[in-house]
């Protein structure tokens, strides 16, 4: 049994998947499910249940009806008898604990692929980091973390974290690929992600590179136009240094320096070495 967060919340036994229709029961699972192998406390359910209105006198009975409803559910639909749902969706001090073991939740799998592709390119096995990338990028089944699901104070910044860690596993992937050599192979998806992300400057940054090196220097200098214009407009700010000085060797058409990841997202890119 897996539970899949990185779009609607699902319980999946093998090919099967299903998940929970009623809306709190949705955010009861996605909660425990980020949480997994940890106790979450009854208290810290029903402030992320009841967020923002006074909970009713009854919401600990309702959490535990909740509950009782979840593991009905996985008897009736899942494992064929294999597993006892309270051995899976566990009772402990004062609260509730998901055990599934280690690789069971499509969030964790994700975040465990980017530190790969991150680790990966910083050695300069660029082949490597794409496929790891690539391979935390596919677990995703919609646009959005718990995708439909009500969200309180947790589980909005677990959404926040999960897609700023989208992007950077995209930005990572497409940095990779640069290395390799796929210029024109990643410059469609640099134009979606810069009109979609006007302030990213780490997807401008490579948009410019790719723009450069596949003979558009006047289109590259544009999307720094672009992208200075929109962080005056929205922030009152210039794109950081080292964009700067990307854009002044396309000017003045010297050979542009290498972008590489170091870490995760940008902030975390640099210009080091030579271009090859």
């Amino acid at each position: 049994m897996d539970i899949g967060v990185l779009g609607d919340v699902q319980i999946m036994d093998g090919e099967l998947g299903w998940g929970p229709t009623a809306p709190k029961q949705q955010q009861l699972l996605a909660t425990l499910a980020l949480a997994v192998g940890h106790v979450v406390t009854m208290s810290s359910l029903i402030d992320e249940l009841w967020f923002g209105v006074v909970p009713p006198r009854s919401a600990v009975t309702a959490v535990q009806t909740y509950v009782m409803n979840l593991r009905a559910l996985m008897t009736s639909r899942f494992s064929h008898g294999r597993l006892d749902p309270k051995d899976v969706l566990i009772t402990s001090r004062g609260g509730y604990r998901l055990d599934l073991g280690t690789g069971t939740v499509d969030a964790d799998l994700f975040e465990e692929a980017v530190d790969e592709g991150c680790q990966s390119l910083s050695e300069g096995d660029n082949t490597e980091a794409a496929q790891a990338f690539q391979r935390g990028l596919a677990l995703w089944r919609g646009s959005a973390p718990l995708d439909g699901v009500p969200l309180g104070p947790r589980l909005s910044l677990e959404v926040s974290r999960l897609e700023e860690l989208r992007l950077t596993a995209l930005e990572g992937r497409i940095e990779a690929d640069i290395r390799i050599g796929r210029h024109r192979q990643v410059l469609g998806e640099l134009r979606y992600l810069t009109e979609n992300h006007p302030l990213h400057e780490g997807f401008h940054a490579q948009l410019m590179l790719v723009l450069h090196r596949t003979g558009r220097r006047g289109q590259a200098l544009e999307a720094f136009t672009r992208l200075r214009t929109a962080l005056r407009e929205e922030l009152g700010i210039d794109p950081m240094p080292e964009l700067q000085d990307l854009q002044r060797e396309i000017l003045h058409g010297a050979s542009e320096k290498r972008w590489a990841a170091q870490g995760a997202g940008w902030g975390g890119m640099a210009v080091v070495g030579q271009a090859g």
